[in-house]
């Protein structure tokens, strides 16, 4: 009797236990979901290098200069193969005469002048060609030097009196009288106007504006007149 009545008690107080306890979890609630929107910060600013900027790519435009300038070695106009020495504007007090850029050439493509010829770089850069397209290939590569009978000269055409100013008178022109061989021979125009002088003069027509030789007008029978005149035609060859 005692042991069902002590049962009875066990399960009354079991009954009251779980009437007492507590409806809600003692864990703690989770935090209610909130939709957030990410706002994008501004990314902080790079480190700026205390070395100085490289400078901007972009192609600059330079002026070059009008006046020939040298180049290596002596040379002149520009051209590797002119040796020679620039000299300053020649002025005259003739109309017609002068030079704004003369240059004193030396010698052409391994070919010496004697004297150096005063003349305008398109003379010389025309003297250039006809060494290395004409006057070699006639005489096999012969020619050592070039005996100058003129270059820069302030006078009329032909030396007459009354005649418009020569193309001398304005750098334009070279007069050659002889050529001298590797053999030490020396070929004139004035004894020796056969056929390889010949063939050399008639190479010139056209790399030339004007040239002249023994037979073209009583002038030249000595020597060979070559020029880079600005006149307009065709070029004169005789």
């Amino acid at each position: 009797m005692r042991a069902a009545l002590g049962v009875l008690m066990l399960i009354c107080t079991i009954n009251t236990a779980r009437a007492d306890a507590p409806t809600r979890s003692l864990f703690p609630e989770p935090r209610p979901q909130v939709a957030t929107t990410l706002v994008a910060l501004p990314a902080p600013p790079a480190m700026q290098s205390l070395r100085p900027r490289p400078r901007p790519t972009e192609a600059v435009a330079r002026t070059q200069p009008d006046r020939p300038r040298s180049t290596r070695q002596g040379s002149v106009c520009n051209n590797n193969d002119i040796k020679g020495t620039e000299l300053e504007p020649i002025i005259s007090r003739t109309n017609g005469c002068g030079i704004a850029e003369p240059v004193l050439v030396t010698s052409v493509n391994g070919v010496r002048l004697k004297p150096a010829a005063t003349i305008n770089c398109n003379a010389a850069t025309a003297l250039a060609s006809w060494i290395d397209d004409g006057l070699q290939p006639a005489f096999r590569g012969q020619v050592v030097q070039l005996n100058v009978a003129d270059s820069y000269s302030c006078r009329p055409r032909n030396n007459v009196r009354g005649n418009r100013i020569s193309e001398h008178g304005l750098g334009n022109a070279i007069d050659i009288e002889g050529f001298v061989l590797k053999s030490g021979r020396t070929l004139t125009v004035e004894d020796n106007y056969g056929r390889q002088i010949r063939v050399a003069h008639k190479a010139a027509c056209g790399t030339f504006r004007t040239m002249l030789g023994p037979g073209s007008d009583g002038y030249h029978e000595d020597h060979i007149h070559f020029d880079v005149s600005q006149r307009g035609g065709r070029a004169y060859c005789r």
